[in-house]
Formats: C-alpha cells, sequence, structure tokens
C-alpha cells in the first residue's frame, strides 16, 4: 500500500530533481542561447564573426556533435556530463540562431529588431509553459505512442519546408511553413508535458532539460519568424 500510494505521489508531481535541476539548468541554457544569439547577430553594437560558408559548417558540425553527444550522455543518465555538453551546445544553437536575427534586419530593420525579438521571446515563454501545464493536466488522455506519427509529421514538414525554400525562396515559403511547424511544436510539447513526470521520476532529468529547451527556443524563433515577415510584408 505505501509503495502504491509511492509511485502514485511521484508520477502525479515533478519532484524536486524538475525544480532544482532541471530548471535551473534550463535557465542557464536558455540564457546563453539568448545572449550568443543577440551577441553574434550584430545587435549589440559589434561583430564578433562574419558567417562564410567556411565558419556556418564548421558551426553546423560542432552543433550536430554537442548535441548527439549530450543527447547520448543524457539518455544513460550520465546527468552531470551531459549538462556540461549542453551549455556548450546551447552557446553553438545560438551563435547559428543569430543568422535568423540577422535575416530580421534585413526586413524590418535594425531599430525594431530587439523589440519583436523580446516580445517572440515573452509570448514563447508563456505559450510554452502553458500548454506544458496542459499536457501535465490531460497526461492519462495523452497516449504514449502519439508521439511517433508526430515524429514522422515533423519529418515530412522539415523535408517540405527545405524542398519549398530552395524551390521558391526563403521569404516567399517560410511565412505559411512556420505556422505549420509552429502547430507541429504545440503538439510535440503537450506530448512532453505529458511525460513530464515519468521523466523526471526515472532519473532522467537531463532528458527534460532537453526537451524543453528544443521546444522553447524552437517556438520563440517560429514565432520570432512569423512577426517580422507579418510586419516585413505590410510596409513593403
Amino acid at each position: 500500500m505505501v509503495k502504491f500510494m509511492t509511485e502514485q505521489r511521484s508520477k502525479s508531481t515533478l519532484g524536486n530533481d524538475f525544480w532544482y535541476k532541471t530548471i535551473p539548468v534550463l535557465a542557464l541554457g536558455m540564457g546563453f542561447w539568448f545572449a550568443t544569439s543577440l551577441t553574434f547577430s550584430g545587435l549589440l553594437g559589434f561583430t564578433l564573426i562574419e558567417f562564410t560558408l567556411g565558419i556556418t559548417i564548421l558551426l553546423i558540425v560542432m552543433y550536430l556533435f554537442f548535441w548527439i553527444i549530450t543527447i547520448i550522455l543524457a539518455f544513460y543518465k550520465k546527468n552531470i556530463l551531459s549538462m556540461i555538453f549542453f551549455f556548450g551546445a546551447s552557446l553553438i544553437t545560438g551563435i547559428l540562431g543569430s543568422s535568423i536575427l540577422i535575416w530580421a534586419t534585413s526586413i524590418v530593420g535594425e531599430e525594431i529588431v530587439l523589440p519583436l525579438f523580446f516580445m517572440a521571446s515573452f509570448i514563447g515563454l508563456l505559450v510554452t509553459f502553458a500548454i506544458l501545464v496542459l499536457g501535465l493536466i490531460f497526461r492519462d488522455k495523452i497516449h504514449e505512442n502519439w508521439i511517433y506519427p508526430l515524429l514522422i509529421f515533423g519529418f515530412i514538414l522539415v523535408v517540405l519546408e527545405f524542398t519549398l525554400i530552395l524551390i521558391f525562396g526563403f521569404n516567399t515559403v517560410i511565412l505559411v511553413t512556420s505556422v505549420l511547424v509552429l502547430i507541429w511544436l504545440f503538439a510535440i510539447i503537450l506530448w512532453d508535458g505529458s511525460r513530464l513526470p515519468e521523466i523526471i521520476d526515472e532519473g532522467f532529468w537531463m532528458l527534460a532539460v532537453i526537451n524543453l529547451f528544443l521546444d522553447l527556443i524552437n517556438v520563440i524563433i517560429r514565432i520570432f519568424i512569423i512577426i517580422v515577415k507579418i510586419i516585413g510584408d505590410a510596409v513593403d
């Protein structure tokens, strides 16, 4: 009876690992991402690097390396090592993500890019955590196997977006594809929220960090792209 009550309690709450490990590490990772995105975009008044083809390829290779190692370590519950690589991954993700801010500057001008990015970040944080809470509330109604069709649909969506960009150009299709990707992300976040208690309870708190970080930054970026495109098209 005591064991049953303990299991029920652990599945119904997120526990200390979430509040004292997942959230602080997530906050630091988001801070690194945010700082490097702004710094390497040139919006703070100086430019650290030029995004030549060689540098971009190097950053992509580093990005894949750090994220693959981070995920593998988290999967095997090497949480401290995973955390160290995660901070590196969040920094590189921010550097690569700064290219979106550079693109936005060419669309709406440097004066309003920073306020728009802050606005998209605020909206993204609110929406993401609201959907996570919904996932937690309705976790008994969300089946674990739903992730497989969601991942397949996401893969198709990414391939479709990449193909359309190659054919019609980035500015032509990015608004429509970003709306579709955002809807898909909301479904993923809902599923992530429903699985959080299990992940935390089984000791995979760094997996929770990775899931939440990727959810947050992708939602923020897509909301930012949508806002920039709408304002840019209105001005034109």
